[in-house]
């Protein structure tokens, strides 16, 4: 059975930007910087950090149609900073053979804990 993994990120709220990542093997990993960043440079971040940290043929969740369009390449990417996320991501799920699915954002594991406070 594969691995599954939900991420979700947050842009600036005048305080802080977040992402978390929750593994069905229970383990969390919320983070958050004192930057402003967009939501989708945040759904980024949970992205590579989920990437780096998956087994081989996990399956990975995001509510964010625009990542998972983008790093498919079924959608242009028109920031460039952008751009350097999804093309490592694209290698990243190449070599570990992971899966990158949308969900709508009930589904979503990460999205729920992400609005909890720590």
């Amino acid at each position: 059975m594969a691995n599954k993994i939900w991420i979700d990120g947050s842009g600036w709220n005048g305080r802080v930007s977040k992402y978390c990542i929750v593994f069905n093997d229970g383990r969390i990993i919320k983070r958050e910087l004192e930057e402003e960043r967009t939501n989708n440079e945040m759904e980024y971040m949970a992205l590579l950090k989920a990437l780096e940290l998956c087994e081989e043929e996990s399956i990975i969740y995001s509510d964010s149609r625009l990542v998972v369009e983008q790093v498919a390449g079924r959608w242009k990417i028109r920031k460039e900073h952008l751009l350097r996320y999804a093309l490592k991501a694209r290698n990243l799920i190449r070599e570990k053979r992971v899966e990158l699915k949308w969900i709508p954002r009930e589904e979503n594991l990460a999205g729920n804990l992400l609005e909890q406070k720590k």
